[in-house]
Parts: structure tokens; C-alpha cells; sequence
């Protein structure tokens, strides 16, 4: 799988849970409600690169990670 940008990373924080599934679900309901082009492009980006996830464990590590270090930023201000 390729790394994720920080458009996208911001996607998972945000429309993310710690379910594959769930998340897969929820960014395609998110994506039809978008109105922000760029946001909207990040989060379809994101969609197909987690239908390439076949392993739960794989994607629960990666949700980990951007939630750790994206936490901080977004608690410090960081991130819009």
C-alpha cells in the first residue's frame, strides 16, 4: 500500500475508526456529502487505498499511528 499524504491522514482523524469496515463505510457516505473538491478528492483517495487492505491488523496499526501523530498537532493547533 502506498503511504498516505496529509490531506488523507487528515481524513482518517476525522471520518477514521478503529473497524476497516466501518471506516470504508463511512468515508463513502462522507464523499457524497463533500462539497470541498480537495477534501472530497483526499477522502475518495483514501477510499480506494483502504479497499486494498485486506488485513485488519495492517489497517488498525496505520489508523494508530495517524491518530498518535496527528493528535498532538491538532491538540496544539497545528492543523486546521
Amino acid at each position: 500500500m502506498n503511504r498516505l499524504t496529509d490531506g488523507e491522514k487528515e481524513v482518517l482523524y476525522v471520518y477514521g475508526s478503529p473497524s476497516l469496515r466501518d471506516t470504508h463505510k463511512r468515508l463513502g457516505m462522507a464523499c457524497i456529502l463533500m462539497v470541498d473538491p480537495i477534501t472530497k478528492a483526499n477522502a475518495c483517495s483514501l477510499r480506494n487505498k483502504l479497499a486494498e487492505i485486506t488485513c485488519q491488523f495492517a489497517y488498525y496499526c496505520m489508523y494508530a499511528s495517524v491518530r498518535e501523530e496527528l493528535g498532538d498537532l491538532i491538540y496544539k493547533g497545528y492543523v486546521a
